[in-house]
């Protein structure tokens, strides 16, 4: 059975294409993990046979180039590399029925390959040391030359000596060192590559280094940014004290200056954001959000506003005359006025209110949803004048505000959208701070304050019932004030596809992490940002590229150093 298999097994290497020549590959190649390791050439041409498919699915963005591997995942490596797909279903051994790999297994044993750990055992969660990697090599590709050439020295004595000398004979291995085999080694899985590479006659893909990503300034000297918005080539800077600024060219404008009305009195407080209409220029409105002096009738201490504006016959001007009132909002203290605006996937305009302010929310304005504090609003701005209610809010039909889309946030700073991903960025009372993500279409969620501040309990029956709970979040030993930002979908550094970068304004870092539809993965830090203190905003321009903005008054774009 071993030599008419050998025979076969030799035939199929020869038949598997050299190297796929004309595969096209991003900066760093297929995986994220394996940039700059000496096997990747090899993992790319596993990867572009199919023999491998990386370890995380279902983004398989991964390789775990250094993870040992264990003699299951070996059945699949070589079930593949010899394209095996008899006796799958014949079931040799007791020990791998809850295996995932256990049809390569089977096999693998109707080939005769293997013959188990015992006769009726497999071990397919033990880990293969370099020397049974030899046994199983030289059984699936027939190598009976050099059995006898002694090659290394640290292999005598072991029951594998003769596999390991057949496979240095063959060319498929050169040892740990000049002399040495290291038989008891774990294999790890990029030497598993470079193992498969040379015995199916593969040729490394080359593949072009990562550029590692820096910060360029794009300008600055501004008065606390707070807000970055593009339209056209044009990028747009709101100011807290009431002014926006638009840079076309080489040169920076007033696009507009509300800074009368505005109310920048507290830090909280001012020109919160800016947000052109979806179908600009078209449709030629852009829509603001500031505190203002307390209106006729009101009560608190001043209120927010959304109005809209209309851009006059000079693109690079707002028509300060065309205001026209969309939203106002009392707020009883100076701080948590939130104040970011978006329109989702779905053309409804996102609006992140804060509690209200103070501290723990006196109030209880979280956990209300008659009040429009502490919720995330959701309007049609394209029906009736001012705004009309989405038929599909969750309390439209029901007890509540109309408005609300979601409840239970503390003060959304900064919120963005990627598709039909809602991230959240909500800034903590005292002890952590936190980031959610849902889906644009989820409606009527409680993101739990003030029962809940991110995963930890702040008052209450600390019931976990009805909230929902944030993908991530970090406690006050490593930041005091999060900013929000956006997921990067550039070109320029296509490594970074699906990181979603936020800061904290006080612990001076920047981070990301990837959301793989359910939980945060893939968390970095980017000490390579640390110019960029006192974030207060991010922006991502059409082309998805991201942008850092500091208080201090500049403007970074994240760029390939």
């Amino acid at each position: 059975m071993r030599t008419r298999f050998a025979v076969i097994a030799v035939t199929l290497s020869l038949l598997v294409p050299a190297v796929a020549a004309a595969q096209s590959l991003p900066p760093g190649g297929t995986f994220t993990d394996d940039n700059g390791n000496i096997h990747e050439g090899f993992i790319e041409a596993i990867a572009a046979e199919g023999i491998t498919r990386g370890c995380n699915p279902p983004v398989n963005d991964l390789y775990c180039p250094s993870d040992s591997v264990t003699r299951g995942q070996m059945a699949a490596f070589l079930g593949r590399a010899l394209g095996l797909t008899e006796g799958g279903t014949v079931d040799r051994f007791v020990d791998d029925d809850d295996s995932v790999f256990e049809a390569d297994i089977n096999r693998l044993a109707f080939a005769g390959i293997t013959t188990g750990c015992t006769p009726t055992q497999y071990c397919p969660s033990d880990t293969l040391t370099r020397a049974q990697m030899a046994a199983f090599l030289v059984r699936a590709f027939g190598y009976d030359e050099g059995g006898d050439i002694d090659r290394f020295v640290d292999d005598d004595g072991s029951i594998f000596e003769t596999d390991i000398n057949k496979l240095a004979f063959a060319g498929v291995t050169v040892g740990c060192t000049d002399t040495e085999y290291c038989p008891r080694n774990p294999v790890r899985r990029d030497q598993m590559a470079s193992f498969l590479g040379r015995a199916l006659g593969l040729a490394p893909i080359p593949v072009d280094p990562v550029q590692e990503p820096s910060l360029a300034v794009v300008a600055s000297g501004f008065e606390d940014p707070v807000d970055l918005d593009f339209a056209d080539d044009r990028v747009f800077v709101t100011e807290r004290e009431g002014t926006i600024r638009v840079m076309n060219g080489g040169a920076t404008s007033t696009f507009l200056d509300i800074s009368g009305p505005v109310d920048s009195s507290g830090g909280e407080m001012g020109l919160l954001s800016m947000e052109f209409h979806p179908d600009y220029p078209v449709d030629p409105r852009v829509f603001v959000y500031y505190s203002g002096a307390l209106r006729a009738g009101g009560s608190g201490h001043h209120t927010s506003y959304v109005v809209s504006y209309e851009v006059s016959g000079n693109p690079d001007v707002l028509d300060a005359g065309s205001a026209t009132s969309i939203l106002q909002v009392d707020q009883p203290y100076a701080n948590h006025n939130g104040g970011d605006m978006h329109f989702g996937p779905d053309g409804m305009l996102y609006i992140g209110m804060g509690d209200g302010g103070s501290g723990g929310d006196p109030k209880g304005h979280g956990q209300n949803n008659a009040t429009l504090l502490g919720g995330m609003l959701r309007i049609d701005v394209d029906g009736t004048a001012p705004y009309e209610i989405p038929p599909d809010n969750p309390y439209a039909n029901s007890a509540g505000a109309d408005e609300l889309w979601a409840i239970g946030l503390r003060n959304p700073w900064r919120f963005s959208f990627d598709g039909d991903d809602l991230y959240i960025a909500d800034v903590g009372q005292g002890a952590r701070e936190e980031v959610n993500v849902e889906s644009a279409g989820v409606a009527g969620l409680n993101y739990g304050w003030n029962r809940w501040e991110g995963d930890s309990c702040f008052s209450g029956s600390c019931s976990m019932a009805g909230f929902t709970f944030p993908v991530h979040d970090y406690p006050h030993s490593g930041g005091q004030s999060v900013t929000g930002g956006w997921v990067y979908r550039g070109s320029a550094l296509p490594q970074l596809d699906g990181h979603y970068f936020y800061a904290d304004f006080i612990g001076g870092w920047v981070k990301s992490f990837v959301y793989d539809g359910s939980t945060a993965t893939q968390h970095t830090d980017w000490p390579e940002f640390g110019a960029a203190s006192f974030v207060s905003t991010f922006g991502r321009d059409a082309a998805g590229e991201i942008y850092i903005v500091t208080l201090t008054g500049t403007v970074y774009k994240v760029v390939p150093g």
